[in-house]
């Protein structure tokens, strides 16, 4: 398991102790997560759930959305960035990007969440290619060129603990709700949790 740690340079994670000065309730190592993936020619299946083992309630950030050319965002629940690593290892992840240094956006990067409470257990779906791609934030270009076939898979979540000051937004996506809370809080209270990595063989597009 994986905690406290940056993703790609795009992640401003914060300590432990830092986390703790706020709220003094999460401690690290009390949310985890695990996946089962399966591949099939359509498509990579990921499936996971998130485990709250603590005493504090929480945010997971895993409610990703895709921007239309107007501008409108609609929620994908099966939706997450993903990217080639060293060693034939293959990243997924949602989670709330940091914005690319010197970059200017509008509107930044969110990831809308899902609250879990102590001792509970959340779900859900990841969906990719049957013919792996890369899709960053910010429509980043990846760090390392496409392989024949990855090696490994790994996902990886954002969450932080629910601060009762801060009032989200409650959005309606399909059939369930969904919250947005203000860019400078989750970017400054995310922590990234990671799943141990699992054996895959996929094809990646070249």
């Amino acid at each position: 398991m994986v905690g406290l740690v940056p993703i790609f340079g795009l992640v401003a994670a914060t300590g432990a102790e830092a986390q703790e000065q706020v709220m003094n309730v999460l401690n690290d190592g009390d949310v985890s997560v695990s996946v089962t993936w399966e591949a099939f020619e359509s498509g990579v299946v990921g499936r996971y759930q998130v485990r709250n083992g603590g005493a504090a309630e929480v945010y997971v950030f895993d409610r990703l959305y895709r921007t239309s050319v107007t501008g409108y965002r609609s929620v994908d629940a099966a939706f997450a960035w993903h990217w080639l690593e060293a060693d034939g290892v293959f990243r997924v992840a949602k989670f709330v990007p940091q914005v690319p240094v010197g970059e200017k956006v509008e509107s930044p990067e969110v990831a809308y969440a899902r609250v879990l409470g102590p001792g509970a257990v959340l779900e859900g779906s990841v969906m990719l290619p049957g013919l792996l791609d890369q899709q960053l934030p910010y429509d980043g270009v990846p760090a390392l060129a496409a392989v024949a076939q990855i090696k490994a898979i790994v996902f990886s979540v954002g969450y932080a603990e629910v601060d009762p000051a801060v009032v989200p937004n409650r959005i309606k996506a399909g059939d369930e709700m969904v919250l947005s809370l203000p860019f400078s809080w989750l970017i400054s209270h995310q922590r990234i949790v990671s799943s141990e990595p699992q054996a895959l063989a996929v094809a990646m597009q070249r």
